[in-house]
């Protein structure tokens, strides 16, 4: 009898400690691993272009939703910044969605340096969306000029 409730102490000891583990591992923040998927893309994409072109054009809508996607991974990132396990699902979600670009070995200088701009944080939707009716009409000015 001592066994069996011994057995069964030791099984509930168990399966609480893996349960306790399973919601740990699980727990890890999916709107921070999002948001750095999010911001791994947005960098992807505007290192493609920049990289094809050298520079970033900005009447490009594809390069204007990048730079919305980094700056708003940057604001909720900069809300949480003293939130380690926050940070290291941001940087999982990040290394996952570069295509190799951000990788365990630079991922946490990367992740210092986003946190460290500051030209993100003005950026929004409201000033995209005129920011790229300016350029649309620039653009539209300047082919008048047939060059």
């Amino acid at each position: 009898m001592k066994r069996l409730a011994l057995l069964i102490a030791c099984f509930a000891t168990l399966a609480t400690t893996s349960c306790s583990f399973m919601q740990s591992a699980a727990s890890s923040d999916p709107v921070a691993q999002a948001t750095g998927q999010a911001c791994g893309t947005a960098v992807q994409g505007l290192y493609s272009s920049y990289h094809n072109s050298g520079t970033i054009d900005l009447s490009n809508a594809n390069n204007l939703n990048n730079a919305l996607a980094l700056a708003t991974a940057y604001s909720t990132l900069k809300q949480h910044k003293g939130d380690q396990a926050y940070r290291k699902a941001f940087t999982t979600g990040l290394i996952a969605s570069s295509a190799g670009l951000i990788t365990q070995a630079n991922a946490s200088a990367f992740v210092d340096k986003l946190l460290a701009t500051s030209g993100l944080a003005n950026l929004n939707t409201e000033k995209v969306t005129q920011t790229a009716a300016t350029a649309a009409a620039v653009i539209t000015l300047l082919k008048v000029l047939g060059k």
